[in-house]
């Protein structure tokens, strides 16, 4: 049941920034999008740094919410970036 679990937080955490992303493109705020795409893999990027050295976060904790909820995250965004950056190409398209 823990795998379930697991699974539905990491589709949830990947869901919710596909659907923000795809917003935004839509509505034609890239700049926003792609802060919020920088400030999701600067948080991937701490906590892995932060599983490897001291720096006062427990490891297991640290790797745990960089590959169950951060690292879909990052892919969800970048997904949801691309799709709507796709659909508003093809709303334009001449």
């Amino acid at each position: 049941m823990a795998d379930v679990a697991i699974i539905a937080v990491m589709f949830v955490s990947a869901m919710i920034p596909f659907a923000v992303m795809a917003r935004l493109m839509l509505a034609q705020k890239s700049g926003l999008a792609l802060t919020v795409m920088s400030l999701l893999a600067a948080a991937v990027a701490i906590f892995i740094f932060a599983s490897t050295t001291p720096v006062g976060i427990d490891p297991l904790f640290a790797i745990g919410v960089a590959m169950v909820s951060l690292l879909p995250a990052l892919i969800g965004a970048g997904a949801g970036a691309l799709l709507g950056h796709l659909l508003l190409r093809r709303r334009f398209k001449d």
